[in-house]
């Protein structure tokens, strides 16, 4: 992922990755998280989900990785560099 998260529409504020839930079982490890504006609160109304295992070899492998996805959805704006 190399894309970073732009200020909040709204208010400027400093955007980050909030992790809202830990997800763990016996083979593969992950978290639910959403990206939220830590000044004024504006979040985006979906989470997003990374998850990944360990293979028999020792390697991490991905199962899914939605960071850039949730990247992309808080850097849209509505104009997207469109003027009238």
């Amino acid at each position: 992922m190399s894309e970073s998260l732009k200020p909040c529409p709204f208010c400027g504020g400093k955007a980050m990755f909030l992790t809202t839930i830990n997800k763990s079982s016996h083979s593969a490890v992950g978290v639910m998280f959403k990206i939220k504006c830590m000044k004024c609160g504006t979040e985006l109304p979906k989470s997003y989900e990374c998850e990944m295992y360990m293979d028999q070899d020792g390697g991490i492998r991905t199962v899914k990785d939605e960071r850039t996805k949730a990247t992309t959805d808080w850097n849209r704006r509505a104009n997207d560099g469109k003027t009238d």
